[in-house]
């Protein structure tokens, strides 16, 4: 397995000299594989969500390596792929869930983090008091909570994602917003995490909740299938490419470059690219990791410029739809022998849609034909290899 991580400060915490307040890690050896990315929390209320992030990382990868190192793995052999939402969300969904000895024990890793996660959070506080320019920050009434000792973990919010893969099981979990897109080597993907609706626009779950440990999302499988590749993403990531599938491509041209070039190629790619999609896009903080395995992503590299090439051709197949959509309205409008200013300011907003949607579908056929390029590419050399054997 190899592996890669990047978090870069949002365009907007650049411009209001914010820090940046997400933390990534990723490591990978023989026996454990880890990726986790963490997303403090905006707003003047979460004055230290930058440093919880980053002791969220170390509280994680500490009680995961803790975990794999100890755990019964028959907790885990020969079961099927499982995710669980939490016990609160089944319940109001009329769905009876009893808890396996695998729940438990996951149950217990996520009790492990938040404790040691709280910890940390206090030992920062106690070793780093309010300044005076973080009290002015607050309003009125939490700083007198702060007095009181009264949410001083709230200050320190964060979320936490993270997956982890070892030889006999994967497993994954989440508590907050961004999402872990999962690749099989069919070049199809996933979202194996199920998700939380309480994560909607800028509501989040996070590990400073007093009920947090309910708020844990997860997913594992013991019978041998693992994803060939998983990209963990913060939701500032998430918010820049709109429809799911956009984010998608984007994670398969970093796996593609990965594969071409390497972990360290792929990773610096991030460290270009993020600061610039931050500006065009969400201005958030931006954290991504992935994990992949090498060999199985390089045999099929060409299921997902498939999956690409199938993508583009569908969004084509859209934009043309806008295209006589707008064509039939300008029809029907240049055939009245008068038109209103109404129609007239109609038939301008019609032929200015037509002309974007041209140019749309001009930049979708241009990538498709990148795509059926180095789909070509990848098919020759194939070939070329299988006769030089």
């Amino acid at each position: 397995m190899s592996a890669f991580h990047h978090s870069c400060q949002g365009y907007s915490h650049i411009d209001q000299g914010k820090p940046c307040q997400d933390a990534s890690y990723s490591h990978e050896a023989d026996r454990l594989t880890i990726a986790i990315v963490c997303d403090g929390h905006g707003g003047e209320r979460y004055f230290r969500s930058d440093v919880g992030a980053r002791l969220a990382i170390e509280a994680a990868r500490e009680n995961i390596e803790t975990f794999v190192r100890e755990v019964d793995v028959a907790l885990f052999r020969g079961k099927p792929f499982t995710q669980k939402q939490t016990i609160e969300m089944e319940t109001k969904a009329n769905v009876f869930s009893k808890s396996t000895s695998t729940d438990e024990a996951l149950r217990q890793l996520f009790s492990s983090i938040i404790y040691s996660w709280r910890e940390r959070i206090k030992a920062h506080w106690q070793a780093n008091p309010p300044t005076e320019e973080e009290r002015q920050r607050t309003d009125e009434r939490l700083r007198d909570e702060l007095e009181r000792g009264i949410g001083m973990e709230k200050t320190y919010g964060c979320t936490l994602m993270a997956f982890i893969s070892t030889p006999a099981y994967w497993l994954a979990f989440h508590v907050g917003a961004g999402k872990l897109i999962a690749f099989d080597d069919g070049g199809l993907w996933s979202e194996p995490i199920p998700w939380d609706d309480r994560c909607f626009l800028n509501k989040t779950t996070s590990l400073c909740d007093s009920g947090a440990i309910d708020e844990f999302r997860y997913c594992y499988e013991g019978d041998g299938l693992f994803p060939m590749a998983v990209c963990l993403g913060s939701d500032g990531i998430d918010d820049s490419f709109g429809a799911t599938e956009n984010l998608v491509n984007f994670y398969v041209q970093l796996l593609k470059l990965a594969t071409r070039e390497g972990a360290e190629r792929a990773r610096e790619s991030l460290i270009e690219s993020l600061p610039e999609l931050s500006r065009i896009g969400s201005k958030d903080d931006m954290s991504v990791a992935c994990l992949y395995d090498d060999g199985v992503l390089s045999a099929s590299v060409e299921r997902l410029i498939d999956w690409q090439i199938k993508n583009v051709s569908d969004n084509i197949e859209k934009v043309n739809e806008r295209i006589q959509r707008q064509r039939d309205i300008i029809g029907q409008l240049e055939q009245k022998a008068s038109m209103s200013q109404r129609e007239k300011i109609d038939l301008q907003y019609a032929r200015q849609s037509l002309e974007r949607a041209r140019k749309d579908k001009e930049a979708l056929e241009a990538r498709l034909r990148r795509f059926q390029g180095e789909r070509e590419e990848v098919y020759e050399t194939k070939e070329g290899g299988t006769q030089e054997e």
